[in-house]
């Protein structure tokens, strides 16, 4: 029973961005705070819906159909605050993060779009108790043990991995993710299990998390929702992601979408003496956001969102609480 609530309280987050370790900001939305100073804001205002469009009757078909051998750049910058405690224990964290990724078509499979995803540039800082890390892609650290950090960072970086896209803005697979476990081994030691590596380190993926939206299965028009549920485990919790879309307006080709992803755990896939406990502990986790998205092709040119995370439980006299906000800004930069 210790064992799932400290899972639930360490890691119940939706996306990778609440694992970043060491972070910074570089160009795009540039943050020049001090890493004393960071905080964490929200990045989900809604757009509004607009029925007084000129085509708010038209009904549109969003779909991903990107142009083969098509090449674009895109930025995403990230601040994250954390806030996590243990009784009289506190730890206080602020980090902000920018990441430079190169997406190519490689052409349309059986499956779906074949999308060749590498990242190019990373900046990381990151101010917690204990003191501030700076890191960027391919610059020694003085300190060894975060030199061997930066050293395992580097391996994401300029390592390609093919990302395989329905028409419905789905990733049903990813390839080559072996090439960077081997990179890492090559660091670590050949004697890592993979399986311990690919849970520390993530992947080049998890910063192109909510880029890509789930369009819906038929046309809509302005004021329409559809939505998407999806079965997830963090920390070896089930979980279930449920995210409604809004179409908020159009103009000029692009569909502007408000979504809203709300985190449950999922308590019939639990014993039931778990299920019970899970039941006294406070969660609230999900994400809010909006997006610009290309009528014609279905690329996204600019989402923006809050992924947030509020869990607190007392349980055999030790009361823990959770506390994390990530912002991010994901926008093409070159195309």
């Amino acid at each position: 029973m210790i064992k799932l609530r400290i899972a639930v309280v360490a890691g119940l987050m939706i996306a990778a961005l609440f694992s970043t370790s060491c972070n910074k900001s570089s160009s795009g939305d540039k943050d020049n705070q001090s890493a004393d100073t960071i905080v964490a804001a929200s990045n989900d205002t809604a757009i509004a819906i607009n029925l007084e469009s000129p085509v708010a009757d038209e009904r549109v078909l969003l779909r991903f159909m990107p142009e083969e051998g098509k090449t674009i750049y895109i930025e995403n910058n990230t601040t994250f605050a954390s806030d996590e405690s243990v009784d009289t224990m506190r730890i206080k964290a602020n980090s902000t993060k920018y990441v430079k990724a190169k997406l190519v078509v490689k052409g349309k499979e059986k499956e779906g779009y074949a999308i060749d995803l590498t990242l190019v540039d990373v900046h990381k800082t990151v101010k917690d108790d204990s003191g501030t890390i700076n890191y960027q892609y391919n610059k020694p650290m003085t300190n060894p043990e975060d030199e061997m950090d930066r050293k395992v960072e580097d391996c994401m970086v300029n390592s390609t991995l093919t990302l395989i896209m329905t028409e419905q803005g789905e990733n049903i697979d990813v390839r080559g993710y072996e090439a960077i476990i081997k990179k890492v081994k090559a660091i670590v030691g050949a004697q890592v299990p993979d399986q311990y590596i690919a849970a520390n380190i993530g992947s080049p993926t998890d910063n192109l998390e909510y880029f890509f939206i789930s369009y819906p299965d038929s046309a809509v028009k302005i004021g329409d929702t559809w939505d998407v549920e999806v079965p997830s485990v963090m920390q070896g919790v089930p979980i279930t992601l449920k995210t409604v879309f809004a179409l908020a307006d159009r103009r000029d080709g692009i569909a502007y979408i408000n979504f809203n992803t709300v985190a449950s755990v999922d308590k019939s896939k639990l014993p039931p003496e778990m299920a019970a406990e899970v039941d006294k502990i406070h969660f609230n986790a999900g994400v809010k956001g909006t997006g610009e998205i290309f009528e014609n092709t279905g690329w996204p040119r600019l989402m923006k969102f809050t992924q947030y995370l509020d869990v607190s439980d007392s349980y055999q006299g030790h009361a823990t609480s959770s506390k994390q906000t990530g912002v991010s800004t994901i926008r093409i930069v070159q195309q």
